[in-house]
């Protein structure tokens, strides 16, 4: 690497390649700190595009395929990402903007390992790879996590999505096989569950602040706010969405709504430090900081909640002790954030 290189920030990425990670995406190949890319995403064919458009940039960018339904496939792309670290092929993490996440309109489907789908993706997988990708962080890195108002109630959300309702984390976790989502209380529930999943994110969000702070790392909780003309909600009732795609977009100048590449462009922000620089375990909110629900930093709820996850996601930690060690002091090359 030359020494312009070793000043350039490495960013890592999940869901790159539509709605508010796309996004992000743009505002990354227009920071003039010239990051290093490490883009993750399900799918094949849409994660080549966002690459292609991230070298066209000139920026260096490495794509991991990931299906966050499946925590084998995390952590098969946590060791892909580990493997470039100790191949210094690139830098430890300087930033994580952890954006992927999903939503489907019952409690009716499965992710990989038996759980409700929209709690995998939106809960496990994310406390997976927070909790993988900790020690591959620069010693000054920085987790952005993806809230959303749907956690404060339907009142935030235009009332398009339920309130939340909180549960054990097993019983937010266990899917209904019986709630087709083309019936209306289908629907319901799954409103239900992506509120009350992304509630749970954010009660989370405070344990992984906490361990990541013991190291000096810092995680903020990001919220895009009501983001209009995304693909989020595409499985909701057909006038609804209808609503969604082409009403909701005159919403965009009300406080609490926005673009993708608005938002997107104050994720980034807050992600390399141009914003609320020293901020942790923070709730920005559009580019504003706030405060998350009170709820959500209750100790009791919080440690039930991480010591399922952390049994859930246990095996698929990596065995070897090496796998965890703090990087920087073997990293020649780290970068400074």
């Amino acid at each position: 690497m030359t020494v312009h290189d070793i000043t350039r920030p490495t960013v890592l990425l999940t869901g790159p390649t539509s709605g508010i990670g796309a996004g992000m995406l743009r505002a990354l190949l227009q920071h003039p700190a010239r990051p290093h890319l490490v883009l993750l995403a399900r799918n094949a064919t849409a994660l080549d595009a966002a690459l292609d458009q991230a070298r066209a940039a000139g920026l260096t960018a490495h794509g991991v395929s990931v299906d966050l339904a499946d925590l084998a496939s995390v952590q098969a792309a946590l060791a892909e990402v580990r493997a470039l670290i100790d191949a210094g092929t690139i830098a430890p993490i300087d930033a994580a903007l952890l954006n992927a996440g999903t939503q489907f309109m019952s409690r009716a489907t499965l992710g990989a390992q038996g759980h409700e789908r929209t709690f995998t993706i939106n809960v496990i997988a994310q406390h997976l790879l927070v909790t993988g990708l900790a020690p591959m962080l620069a010693p000054a890195g920085h987790v952005v996590v993806m809230g959303s108002s749907t956690h404060r109630g339907k009142k935030h959300s235009f009332n398009l999505i339920p309130d939340p309702q909180w549960q054990a984390p097993a019983a937010l976790a266990t899917a209904d096989p019986a709630e087709a989502p083309t019936e209306a209380r289908g629907r319901e529930r799954g409103g239900i569950a992506y509120a009350s999943s992304k509630l749970a994110l954010v009660t989370a969000a405070h344990a992984w602040a906490e361990r990541l702070g013991a190291t000096g790392r810092r995680l903020n909780t990001y919220d895009p706010g009501l983001t209009v003309r995304t693909g989020l909600v595409r499985d909701m009732s057909a006038f609804r969405y209808w609503v969604w795609r082409w009403i909701m977009p005159v919403m965009v100048l009300h406080p609490k709504a926005t673009t993708a590449r608005i938002t997107g462009r104050h994720a980034v922000e807050l992600a390399l430090g141009d914003a609320h620089a020293g901020v942790h375990d923070g709730y920005i909110e559009i580019g504003q900081r706030t405060q998350a629900e009170q709820v959500t930093y209750e100790p009791e709820r919080q440690r039930e909640l991480i010591g399922w996850l952390d049994a859930t996601i246990a095996p698929y930690l990596p065995s070897d002790p090496d796998a965890h060690r703090t990087p920087g002091a073997d990293h020649r090359h780290t970068q400074e954030a």
